[in-house]
């Protein structure tokens, strides 16, 4: 199934396969990326959660042309965004305490995304636990601040 096919409960969140985290608040940001995303085919394999714990991976990812709008085309402030579209494949349901664990063990991975390296024994535990403390998938987006794949 495209990515158009599917009614996604945002913010969805994304998995890539190096254990990143990524935010997806919108349908626009699904769908919107930067040069490397795709050069680099950052988000194919990568595992998309939505807000209601429905899950999808993605096996490939097409560009259908550009995004933004005139103005950013005439007086570009960044990479130029693609406009792309998602092959996904439907996966089994997950809960909130899965989801939770999962971001906690690719913060565990990449600690550096999430705090400095004197601050490990401080910051980052105390990020985990508001991660822990949310009462939705959403509330995972809301606490993290979670980047998408506008820049990259």
């Amino acid at each position: 199934m495209r990515t158009a096919q599917v009614d996604f409960c945002f913010p969805v969140l994304g998995f890539t396969t190096d254990s990143d985290i990524w935010g997806l608040p919108d349908f626009d940001a699904l769908t919107t990326c930067g040069p490397r995303t795709l050069k680099e085919g950052l988000q194919v394999g990568m595992e998309l959660i939505d807000s209601e714990g429905r899950r999808w991976v993605v096996r490939s990812v097409r560009r259908t042309g550009r995004a933004g709008s005139l103005l950013s085309l005439l007086l570009p402030l960044g990479p130029a965004q693609s406009r792309i579209e998602h092959e996904l494949e439907p996966l089994a349901p997950t809960s909130l305490a899965e989801v939770q664990a999962r971001v906690c063990e690719g913060m565990k991975s990449h600690p550096d995304f999430w705090c400095e390296d004197d601050e490990r024994d401080t910051v980052l535990p105390a990020r985990l636990a508001e991660v822990n403390a949310t009462a939705t998938i959403a509330g995972i987006h809301e606490v993290l601040g979670l980047d998408s794949f506008h820049a990259y």
